[in-house]
């Protein structure tokens, strides 16, 4: 029996759509399955090291991990005219999109997309990386001028003491004309194409089953990940980052990717990878 290691982000997305290879509730043809849980910007750091077999990382990350992961065609998170929040303190002189120009911007990370996003569609600042988690409480003490909220933590932010300027995926919808591809999920190239064809159905399926058996799924993965989140917060969440898109990888998601990595090279991070050749087929 092989052992695969899979690794994902503490959101109620990806726990939703793990959960029911987790329970044993599909098939895992045969494969054993370890799990492990962590912020997104270790995965990303962890996938540099290649340490899982399978695992979640940010869009953004990929060009950093391409000469050993695929991208799976399943389970991505996209923002399609949303995501991630611009947030400023509601006390804050900070007026519009254009007022960030050199201010301090707190950001999840390296090498996240709503890193290489803000770049593109933001006026010139300073960013201070952070866990995501952090960056909420770092507005409101003052450290940084705005933040970028990502996971639940972009849905509402009225009632925290925080005043929503926009979101990412609004401002790159408005220039770009696409969606904001924003979370992947990359496998280990050297499991070679069967094994990675097969690990890749039995992903599809997790994510079918858990949009088939919604209410039951979605309350276990709340559970899971974010128990602090209400049935209606977490349903929302749901039908922003689970959906059909989840299913595969549309032309123009392709096509946001391809921008998204040109941003990143533009910008000095990364070589821009090519797209269609490094997603599972």
């Amino acid at each position: 029996m092989t052992t695969i290691t899979l690794a994902y982000s503490p959101d109620t997305d990806d726990a939703f759509m793990i959960e029911p290879l987790r329970l044993g509730l599909i098939s895992s043809l045969g494969f054993k399955f370890e799990f492990y849980m962590d912020d997104i910007q270790k995965l990303n750091e962890e996938a540099k090291k290649a340490t899982y077999d399978i695992t979640a990382i940010s869009m953004g990350a990929y060009p950093f991990v391409c000469h050993n992961y695929f991208i799976m065609p399943v389970g991505a998170s996209i923002g399609d005219g949303f995501g991630p929040a611009i947030v400023v303190r509601e006390d804050s002189a900070i007026s519009d999109i254009e007022s960030l120009k050199g201010k301090k911007i707190a950001v999840p990370g390296t090498m996240t997309s709503a890193h290489f996003a803000a770049r593109a569609v933001l006026p010139e600042f300073e960013a201070k990386f952070m866990l995501f988690s952090e960056i909420e409480d770092a507005v409101l003490r003052g450290e940084v001028d705005a933040g970028l909220l990502i996971h639940e933590l972009q849905m509402d932010v009225s009632g925290h003491g925080l005043r929503k300027l926009s979101d990412l995926g609004t401002l790159w919808a408005g220039q770009h004309h696409l969606p904001l591809p924003l979370g992947a999920n990359a496998i280990r190239k050297s499991l070679g194409e069967e094994k990675i064809q097969l690990l890749t159905s039995i992903y599809l399926k997790s994510i079918e089953y858990a949009l088939r058996h919604r209410t039951d799924i979605l309350y276990r993965a709340r559970d899971l990940a974010r128990p602090e989140l209400t049935n209606q917060e977490a349903d929302r969440y749901i039908d922003m980052y689970v959906n059909q898109r989840s299913l595969s990888l549309d032309a123009d998601v392709r096509q946001g990717m391809k921008v998204l990595f040109a941003a990143g090279e533009k910008y000095g991070f990364c070589a821009a990878p090519a797209i269609d050749a490094n997603i599972v087929s």
